[in-house]
């Protein structure tokens, strides 16, 4: 016999609920992020609507693990909602902060979500844009493989990057024409020469997946086939995209380069501003 997932009661053979616990719940869980959303937007405190909470989730089935897993949804929804405009204010860090009071969130489901990064990384572009060198947000941990200058201030790491590089493939188009004319045996010239044009194709290759740092000068990549440093004040060309950065440095021997994974969001506004 199978177990409703809602009410973990018997649900018939080959089946995980029943048909009218999953409607309480989905009626349950549009109640409850309906109010969650309106006190994100009115900057409103949680904890006035929280035993009109804990009755929506105890009448719709809504367990601690469901609860989570929606708070966390309304929780990165919020987070970039809040950054529309650029950046998180102060009443909207507070109220980001009254949530995580309010919905009980340990530190592991924390981590299981980029929300708070955003909030950190807005913060450090607000103190970027105020002409100040933001300090160190973060902490380290295993190896870092970068060898800051003395008055460099690290800013952010980013991990499992993949770096693409602009490479150029040539290939000829057109055909050849003229007359065979042997010259000895299995050898021929061809007169009238070849008519054809080179074209030259641009693509980005895969070289190799390692490590970001942005500083308040530099910008680092660090990986066992190939490492570079690109200078903030070299960079020519920044193209932001949802998967990754494009960065363009200043230079005739220079390729183009790709940053798969990397937080375009946060990276362009750093260097942007700083450069």
């Amino acid at each position: 016999m199978g177990e409703c997932k809602y009410c973990h009661k018997d649900a018939g053979w080959f089946s995980s609920k029943h048909s009218d616990c999953e409607e309480k719940y989905n009626i349950g869980v549009t109640k409850l992020k309906a109010i969650i959303r309106n006190c994100f937007e009115k900057k409103e405190d949680f904890f006035l609507h929280k035993s009109e909470t804990d009755r929506i989730c105890a009448d719709s089935y809504i367990g601690q693990d469901f609860l989570i897993s929606i708070y966390r949804e309304l929780l990165e929804e919020a987070v970039n909602k809040y950054l529309n405009d650029g950046v998180i204010e102060k009443n909207e860090e507070t109220c980001i902060a009254r949530f995580i009071q309010f919905s009980g969130f340990t530190q592991n489901s924390l981590n299981t979500t980029h929300a708070l990064d955003k909030v950190v990384q807005s913060r450090i572009i607000q103190e970027i844009l105020k002409g100040n060198v933001p300090k160190p947000a973060i902490t380290i941990s295993g190896d870092f493989p970068f060898m800051l200058s003395k008055n460099e201030t690290l800013i952010w790491m980013f991990r499992n990057i993949i770096l693409h590089e602009q490479k150029t493939r040539r290939e000829y188009t057109g055909r050849s024409s003229g007359f065979n004319i042997r010259v000895a045996k299995g050898i021929y010239y061809r007169t009238g020469g070849f008519k054809g044009t080179p074209v030259e194709t641009s693509y980005m290759q895969r070289i190799s997946e390692g490590s970001v740092c942005l500083t308040d000068k530099n910008l680092y990549f660090s990986s066992m086939e190939k490492s570079m440093k690109i200078p903030y004040d070299k960079i020519i060309s920044l193209e932001s995209y949802s998967n990754g950065l494009g960065v363009q440095k200043d230079g005739a021997n220079s390729k183009p380069v790709f940053f798969e994974r990397l937080d375009s969001w946060f990276c362009y506004n750093v260097i942007s501003n700083l450069k």
